[in-house]
Formats: C-alpha cells, sequence, structure tokens
C-alpha cells in the first residue's frame, strides 16, 4: 500500500514570500528622503588703494630734534631750534581705498623706508598711520603702532600716514626723500 502523503501546495508559500520582499523594499524606500541647497556667491569690486596726498615735512635745521607731522597735518619739534616757517606747508600722506560696502580690509607697510636720504647722509623716519571712514583723521602723533586694518564706510575709506622725523644736530642741509608703500586686501 502506498500511502502517499499529502503536501501543502508550494503556491501561497511563494506568495508569502514575494509579499515579504514587497513590504521590505517598501520599507527602503519609505526610509529615503531629499533636501536641496542652494550655493551663492558674492563677488565683490576689487578692492583698491591710490594715493591722493604725498607727506611733507616742509623746511627742518639742525637741532628741530623729532619733528613731527601727525596724520591731521600738525607739526611739531622736539628741540630747542625754532621750527622755520617758509617753505611747503607740512601734510600727512593720504591714500584713498575703494572697494564693496562695510567690508574689512588688511593694511601692510613692508617694503617701506626707514631713512630718507639725500645722497649718502640719512635721517630716520618712523610712520604714523591711521585708517578711517571719512576724511577727517583724529591727528594721530604716536609712531608705536601702525593702522594694520581698516573698515569701508559705502565703499570708501581712507589711509593718513604722518611721522617722527629725527634731524640731527649737526644734520647736512640738502633734500632728502623716500617712500611709504601702503599694501591693501580684503580680510
Amino acid at each position: 500500500m502506498n500511502k502517499r502523503l499529502k503536501t501543502a501546495s508550494p503556491l501561497p508559500l511563494i506568495a508569502s514570500l514575494t509579499l515579504l520582499a514587497a513590504l521590505g523594499g517598501l520599507r527602503i524606500a519609505q526610509a529615503a528622503d531629499n533636501a536641496t541647497a542652494s550655493a551663492t556667491a558674492v563677488v565683490l569690486q576689487p578692492i583698491a588703494v591710490s594715493k591722493a596726498a604725498d607727506l611733507v615735512f616742509g623746511n627742518v635745521v639742525a637741532g628741530n630734534g623729532d619733528v613731527t607731522v601727525a596724520t591731521d597735518n600738525a607739526r611739531t619739534k622736539s628741540g630747542t631750534t625754532v621750527l622755520p616757517t617758509g617753505g611747503s606747508a607740512a601734510a600727512a600722506a593720504r591714500f584713498d581705498v575703494t572697494g564693496t560696502g562695510a567690508n574689512t580690509f588688511s593694511i601692510d607697510y613692508t617694503g617701506s623706508d626707514s631713512v630718507l636720504t639725500s645722497g649718502s647722509d640719512t635721517m630716520a623716519i618712523d610712520w604714523i598711520t591711521e585708517a578711517v571712514a571719512t576724511t577727517s583723521p583724529t591727528g594721530k602723533t604716536d609712531a608705536s603702532t601702525d593702522a594694520a586694518t581698516g573698515t569701508l564706510a559705502s565703499g570708501a575709506a581712507y589711509i593718513y600716514v604722518g611721522a617722527k622725523l629725527t634731524v640731527g644736530s649737526s644734520q647736512a642741509a640738502g633734500t632728502y626723500s623716500g617712500n611709504v608703500k601702503v599694501t591693501v586686501a580684503y580680510n
């Protein structure tokens, strides 16, 4: 006697596995999401600097000691000899900075001369600097720190450069000259 074992049809098992696979796929699809970010860039007007005025000490004589031209053009001396009044009026150098908006910028005086020369004769010079947002400097006379940064106001700023010039007690006569170089860059 052969008895056949009755086995269940494989169709319900296949259908169940297919349904589980589909539900598992749905869970993966439901776990995915996305978002989008925008990308922006602001192109600033190139920052620029130009010389508007040179630094002028006017006439000085041996014995004037330290002659200082402040950033607001005021001229003083430390020595006992009277400052001559003739010749060119004392004036601080002025550099005009242009750029965008109210951005800040760095100021570099690298490469600036530390002496004025007339042939082989020299006089030591120490720059006095300030950066302001208006054409009205404060009258800075302190040569110990240079203005290292500035802030544009509506795209403009001004760097004033005065200096303290050491006129020796036996300073040789002559026309002494040198340069101050100012470089600016956005921060």
